[in-house]
């Protein structure tokens, strides 16, 4: 499992294609480019907008959306959209590649049993870490809950905190998830290293 978490880091650390923008970079160059954590810009908001991840790496995002059909409800075939924010180049949006849907940034979903239009998911390079979509009690959007610091909570963010390693097998510091408990609205974030 480890391996698969770190290959869904590796794939993390690349821009949109199986050609990457640091390939030419020694590792100590690599380690060297620090982005400043105010530096990094939170990709746009919408009604079916569930999370994104961001990495130390780069400023680009992998957002994850709802996938509404024109009904309202999830198309169950593909219900959670997974796309880049190339914000380290010009900010315009692309689909993974075949790769990286299949083996580091795509996701698993499965129907919660009973439940219509629900979704247990999870990502196809760690299954460790589950996420629910439902929708909101009003009925108006999607949100995506997972488990942080032992109590359910929205899932807003995931941070990968990179320093060094090679590029296939880099060196994790720190991975942040950060949501909102849904009772009391308050910010929670979790830290963990897998």
């Amino acid at each position: 499992m480890r391996m698969r978490w770190l290959f869904l880091v590796s794939m993390l650390c690349s821009t949109t294609s199986i050609a990457f923008d640091s390939v030419a970079m020694t590792n100590q160059e690599a380690t060297e480019k620090v982005i400043p954590r105010n530096m990094f810009p939170t990709p746009p908001q919408t009604d079916r907008s569930l999370f994104y991840i961001q990495r130390s790496k780069n400023t680009n995002a992998i957002k994850y959306d709802a996938n509404v059909m024109a009904d309202g409800k999830l198309n169950p075939a593909e219900p959670v959209s997974v796309y880049w924010i190339r914000y380290a180049t010009d900010s315009t949006s692309a689909e993974l590649t075949y790769i990286q849907r299949k083996y580091a940034y795509g996701v698993k979903t499965v129907p919660v049993p009973g439940k219509q239009d629900q979704f247990i998911v999870s990502f196809v390079s760690y299954e460790k870490k589950k996420f629910y979509v439902l929708r909101d009690p009003d009925g108006k959007k999607y949100r995506a809950f997972t488990n942080i610091n032992g109590k359910m909570a929205e899932l807003k963010k995931i941070f990968i905190q990179l320093s060094g390693g090679t590029f296939w097998f880099p060196n994790i510091v720190d991975i942040e998830i950060s949501g909102k408990d849904p009772a009391t609205h308050q910010n929670v974030v979790e830290h963990f290293r897998p």
